[in-house]
């Protein structure tokens, strides 16, 4: 409490303006808090897929940040991990989070903070009923909906206990956001629902569920610019998506979402229903960015590129896929590493392409997921010493060089197999790195022998026997 009185006073020191009459509330509209362990220098404001702004944290790992001539809404706050937080004009908005349990720590206070808390509580409340949620998509349509239901009731009350507050008023755009998540996660699990129950023939499943199974369809307007960044309205998109996608071509071809036929349908269906323009090219180039990670066939990925550019009527998204594509066809088997900058832990700036001495695995790593660095040093190690033909090589792809190399000391991982990422954005764009779990296979020469690999894949010892015998 005494955190957040001195904080709340740290708004009138920044502003010449003072407190209005409603002494609750701000001249002008805040955001600031404090990080616990933090593991950046500055936190990241984004409205979209936009950087609001980089907002720096004081020595104490505080920060304060105004906002002017700002669109009110739904932003994502990001420090390593990221949550959303509602700001509208007025707002002095506090949070306090803890990085080593980023969701759960996360708090809110100050004028305007009701909003997050109820979103961050109601994140909270997905994530606690997935843990166990799996089974119960194996259970029949008619059980599914019994259980569906016995959630929703639960949701609103929580919803109405929300807005019946005495002490608070909500604009109508916070009122449909708030009523939004208290549906988008049922109606998610709805969509989902014949990909996860069990049976191949997930077409036939589909045709023999009751006829107004998915009449709620109706009542969501998925156009709405208002949700876009609600996370439970992603997932249930992302789903609705795939879900009519299937339909498409399911009578003639089994479930894949990461084939090319899949995809091209699903082409269509973005083209067809989503309407808001900002919306759908984030969903288009999303899905040429992912199935450019999973795809080691260049004439799908080719035809794909081209008829996602067909239907997108922003310039700059088919500049993105454009520089993409042309990242990915320097990636492909056959040809040499690009020359990415990367920095030694001497901070000695040198070429990928130059590193390479013998048959090298690459993978890649972030501290702040510290439990996929834990697992992909463990699996090199092991590696390692099974196949002393290659060498295993991390590559990390943070920013901040102290904090690369203060974990490389508290690990004691290999420094000479250690190295960072001189440029990390331009040069996740040469590697095409979507994913942190890529893992590139190069022969003695740095020719690439597959840019698609994944060290954790249970097939990927297989894959470097078949290339000592070649």
């Amino acid at each position: 409490m005494k955190y957040h009185i001195a904080l709340l006073s740290l708004l009138v020191v920044f502003t010449t303006s003072c407190i209005s009459e409603d002494k609750d509330k701000a001249d002008g509209t805040y955001i600031g808090g404090e990080i616990i362990n933090p593991v950046q220098s500055y936190v990241l404001l984004r409205k979209g897929e936009k950087v609001t702004d980089s907002i720096p944290l004081d020595r104490r790992n505080r920060f304060l940040y105004k906002l002017e001539n700002f669109e009110s809404g739904l932003y994502r706050f990001e420090h390593g991990e990221h949550q959303i937080v509602h700001i509208e004009e007025g707002d002095s908005i506090l949070l306090r989070v803890n990085t080593k349990e980023f969701d759960e720590s996360l708090s809110f206070s100050g004028y305007g903070s009701e909003k997050s808390s109820f979103l961050i509580d109601m994140y909270l409340h997905w994530e606690s009923e997935n843990k166990n949620f799996k089974r119960k998509y194996q259970k029949n349509p008619e059980n599914f909906q019994k259980t569906l239901d016995s959630m929703s009731i639960i949701h609103q009350e929580e919803l109405n206990t929300f807005l019946n507050n005495p002490e608070a008023t909500y604009s109508e755009e916070f009122i449909d956001i708030a009523k939004a998540v208290s549906k988008m996660d049922n109606f998610q699990r709805k969509e989902l629902y014949p990909f996860a129950h069990y049976g191949k023939d997930k077409l036939n499943f589909i045709e023999t569920l009751p006829g107004d199974f998915y009449r709620f369809r109706e009542s969501v307007d998925i156009n709405n610019p208002n949700l876009d960044e609600l996370y439970g309205f992603r997932r249930y998109l992302g789903s609705y998506i795939n879900h009519l996608s299937f339909l498409r071509y399911g009578d003639s071809s089994s479930y894949d979402r990461m084939s090319y036929v899949h995809n091209h349908h699903q082409i269509a269906v973005i083209d067809s229903i989503v309407s808001n323009e900002p919306l759908k090219e984030r969903l288009l180039y999303q899905m040429a960015r992912i199935f450019i990670a999973n795809s080691n066939n260049s004439q799908e990925v080719a035809t794909l590129f081209d008829e996602i550019k067909a239907v997108s009527s922003s310039q700059e998204t088919i500049a993105d896929i454009d520089a993409l594509y042309a990242n990915n066809k320097s990636m492909e088997a056959g040809n040499v590493i690009p020359d990415v900058l990367i920095v030694d832990t001497n901070l000695a700036m040198s070429t990928l392409s130059s590193r390479i001495t013998k048959p090298t695995v690459l993978y890649f790593w972030s501290y702040l997921r510290k439990s996929h660095m834990n697992n992909s040093h463990k699996k090199a190690q092991d590696l390692q010493k099974k196949y002393p033909e290659f060498n295993f090589i991390a590559i990390n792809v943070n920013k901040e060089q102290d904090k690369w190399l203060r974990h490389l000391d508290n690990k004691n991982y290999n420094s000479l197999m250690e190295y960072q990422l001189a440029k990390p954005v331009l040069g996740r764009k040469q590697l095409v790195l979507n994913d942190i779990n890529k893992t590139i296979v190069l022969d003695r020469k740095g020719v690439i022998l597959n840019s698609h690999a994944n060290i954790h894949s249970p097939k990927f010892e297989n894959e470097l026997l078949a290339y000592l015998n070649q």
